[in-house]
């Protein structure tokens, strides 16, 4: 019996506990104001608030002037591939990347919004 009434009486303590913390523990969230134009809404969005892949604004690596280090830190180029970008020095065109061993058409297509001549 004694038993019964202590683990009763933890039971409505913590009941307590929880409830006087509840208010607390929920999430508040602020008020939505809803446009009635879709179109103007879009157009006074700012850019890093619009749907889509987040991309980060960055200085274009130049082929022609570019270190191997700077080569390297674009997606997709290790030490031996931007060894032989730097070889291939001077570019007229980005196309002309494809001609590079080991740059394919996929390759070009990621690199060429990041590189410029």
């Amino acid at each position: 019996m004694k038993r019964w009434l202590s683990t009763a009486y933890v039971v409505v303590v913590l009941g307590f506990g929880l409830a006087s913390l509840w208010p607390n523990l929920s999430v508040r969230f602020a008020p939505v104001e809803l446009k009635a134009s879709p179109t103007a809404a879009s157009a006074s969005v700012p850019p890093a608030l619009k749907p889509g892949p987040a991309l980060p604004e960055v200085d274009k690596v130049s082929l022609n002037t570019a270190s191997q280090a700077e080569l390297e830190s674009l997606p997709g180029i290790g030490p031996a591939l931007a060894q032989r970008i730097i070889e291939g020095r001077p570019y007229r065109s980005i196309d002309e990347l494809d001609r590079i061993k080991g740059v394919g058409s996929k390759l070009l297509e990621r690199l060429r919004p990041l590189v410029t001549l």
